[in-house]
């Protein structure tokens, strides 16, 4: 016998009868688990996503647009012009809506028909061709029902101008996704099982009477905004609210003269020269010495789906040498102490007429009111920049440009401005502001601002997108 058949088995022996029993374990293992469809690894891949549904109604207010997936993905939207569309991205997704092919009609009022595609590798993309300047206000996902996610887009008419704000606040924010729809629960899926749409909020009293009940007994409430056929003649409505009104006197000079009374007569100048124009239709917010809530203001403006907000201001400050004219947009944040007083006070001024409890505020989705507000403060600020140039040649100061948390300016979709035309508490402004000469020569300059500022804001908006390669 040879003297080395007996030897103990190395260590490289050893490793390879631990190797082999191993691999025998797991191929026991799967011939228990295959059968039963369980995967020791996973090595699932998720589906494409799928479009399983796409219907459209009408509320009171708003038509209403759903869509269904199979799965909870986040979207995003964008706004085209000429013609007027809604554009909804999705990611990567199979168009599997029964009765419905990739493109058709659609039969509410503000929605005529829908286009999908998928323009490129990761997105699919579904055009809706709007009837007319229709903005989301709404957007929601509802819970699952039926194993399918629902996305509920509304939209309203505010005008082209509202149409515009909206549509350059979703371009600038192009990446903004809406998603995480609710987790779905054991009774999601439950047959029959039901989850009630969200019930308009009804119209503010405002919209649906012609009067209007005030301090002053009632009032008519301006005309609703003009027809197509009158607007094509007006290309553009411009709304100018006259400050104070009413029990609300605002400053009062040593003279007596009531700032109330002086914005009133400005603003029937600044109506005059811009309706003498051809080009403007005009809204007083008041048209005699009545009060009016600031938000309801705010209401008549997007009632009349204005164009352009104009407040008028003839204001008083603690020093008697403050004077000239200042035009101010929005902030949250006051340029300077004296415009966080003076719209302080101009806010607080809204209490006296007790609790403004008929109006609401504008109902949109809080992540589309943020861009669309400060969407329109950039046009807000644009605007302002138009009527300091306008004002260059004024004999009084020129105070610029200033912003402050104004109440009255707070318009999601209306460019708005508030010009303080000056102080009554400066003997030299006051005489300024009673002087009809000096209120028509500072509206010749709002009116050269506000031709200039909407013949030159309706560029840069988005008119074209792929549907398909």
């Amino acid at each position: 016998m040879k003297e080395n058949q007996y030897r103990k088995p190395d260590r490289y022996y050893q490793a390879g009868v631990v190797i082999s029993r191993a691999l025998t374990l797991i191929l026991l293992m799967l011939s228990v688990l295959l059968p039963w469809g369980i995967s020791p690894w996973n090595t699932a891949v998720a589906e494409t996503p799928q479009i399983t549904d796409l219907r459209s109604g009408q509320l009171e207010t708003a038509s209403r647009l759903v869509i269904e997936t199979s799965d909870p993905v986040p979207v995003s939207l964008l706004l085209l012009v000429d013609p007027h569309r809604l554009v909804v991205d999705f990611p990567s997704s199979r168009w599997r809506v029964e009765d419905r092919g990739a493109s058709g009609g659609l039969s509410s009022p503000l929605l005529k028909g829908y286009r999908f595609g998928s323009p490129a590798p990761n997105i699919s993309r579904l055009v809706i061709d709007l009837d007319g300047p229709a903005v989301p206000e709404q957007i929601f996902w509802l819970p699952p029902r039926n194993g399918n996610h629902r996305l509920v887009i509304d939209l309203v008419d505010r005008g082209e101008t509202a149409f515009r704000v909206a549509a350059l606040a979703l371009q600038t924010n192009q990446n903004m996704a809406f998603s995480s729809p609710p987790t779905a629960s054991s009774q999601d899926d439950a047959p029959g099982s039901q989850v009630p749409l969200p019930q308009p909020r009804p119209r503010p009293p405002v919209t649906v009477t012609d009067t209007l009940t005030t301090d002053n007994g009632t009032a008519n409430v301006p005309p609703a905004r003009p027809s197509t056929q009158t607007r094509d003649e007006a290309k553009w409505v411009v709304f100018i609210d006259p400050g104070h009104g009413g029990k609300d006197p605002g400053a009062i000079s040593i003279h007596g003269h009531k700032e109330k009374d002086i914005t009133l007569k400005a603003a029937k100048e600044l109506a005059k020269q811009l309706e003498a124009t051809g080009q403007i239709k005009v809204v007083l917010s008041r048209d005699r010495d009545q009060f009016l809530h600031l938000r309801k203001r705010i209401e008549l403006a997007r009632l009349h789906q204005a164009d352009i907000f104009i407040s008028l201001h003839a204001d008083a400050a603690p020093s008697s040498k403050a004077r000239g004219v200042s035009v101010f947009t929005l902030s949250d944040t006051a340029s300077d102490k004296e415009a966080e007083l003076l719209a302080s006070r101009e806010n607080k001024a809204d209490l006296i007429g007790g609790p403004d409890l008929g109006a609401t505020d504008p109902e949109i989705t809080p992540a589309l009111l943020g861009i669309f507000q400060r969407e329109a403060m950039n046009q807000s600020s644009m605007f302002a920049n138009e009527l300091m140039l306008a004002f260059d040649d004024l004999p009084t100061l020129k105070r610029g440009h200033r912003f402050a948390g104004f109440a009255v300016l707070k318009s999601p979709d209306i460019p708005s401005v508030l010009i303080e035309m000056g102080f009554l508490s400066n003997s030299q402004d006051e005489s300024y502001l009673v002087d009809a000469s000096y209120r028509r020569k500072i509206m010749q300059g709002v009116t050269q601002a506000v031709l200039r500022f909407l013949e030159n804001n309706n560029h840069n908006l988005p008119n074209e997108i792929a549907i398909n390669p």
